[in-house]
């Protein structure tokens, strides 16, 4: 595979990244109300409207000058305000290269990141169901620390979570 760069999102990425945030999810949905076409147009909607200005460190994964993933820190308590960026809110890999290793990759940028910053640990949720994503982050070394039941603004539908912590 050729060479991966790693960047904090620039404009030209943009497009990219909403792309891919949708195109994932699309391949990845794991519960029937997400088949709905009213959360399909919700969901990518909400991603076009969320590049163009995320109020948090987005990186990403450029191969061969195309975006091929991306992921993004936030504060876990609260989103958006600042603080320290300790939560992975997002990781996404584009479908036609997902199982060659770029969500790790990513993954471990995003912690080398915080890591660099003095952070002590890291956060991560993740849908109950999606399991291919939660076998990545416990072979990363995370743990599952809570689930439960955390109503989605993206979505607007209750959603099954897990919370997952390393220490950094």
């Amino acid at each position: 595979m050729n060479q991966r760069l790693f960047r904090t999102m620039t404009d030209a990425d943009r497009t990219g990244v909403a792309d891919i945030g949708y195109s994932s999810w699309l391949a990845n949905r794991h519960y029937q109300e997400w088949f709905d076409p009213a959360v399909e147009a919700q969901v990518k909607s909400w991603l076009r409207d969320w590049v163009k200005n995320p109020k948090c460190d987005v990186v990403v994964c450029v191969i061969d000058d195309v975006v091929a993933g991306w992921g993004a820190r936030d504060n876990y308590e609260n989103a958006g305000a600042g603080g320290a960026l300790d939560y992975i809110s997002d990781l996404w890999v584009d479908p036609e290269t997902q199982g060659r290793g770029i969500g790790s990759s990513i993954l471990n940028e995003l912690m080398d990141r915080m890591r660099a910053e003095g952070h002590k640990r890291a956060r991560i949720e993740v849908a109950q169901a999606n399991l291919r994503a939660i076998d990545l982050y416990v072979r990363q070394g995370f743990r599952e620390t809570w689930r439960g039941v955390k109503m989605s603004e993206t979505l607007g539908l209750p959603l099954p979570r897990i919370l997952l912590e390393r220490p950094i």
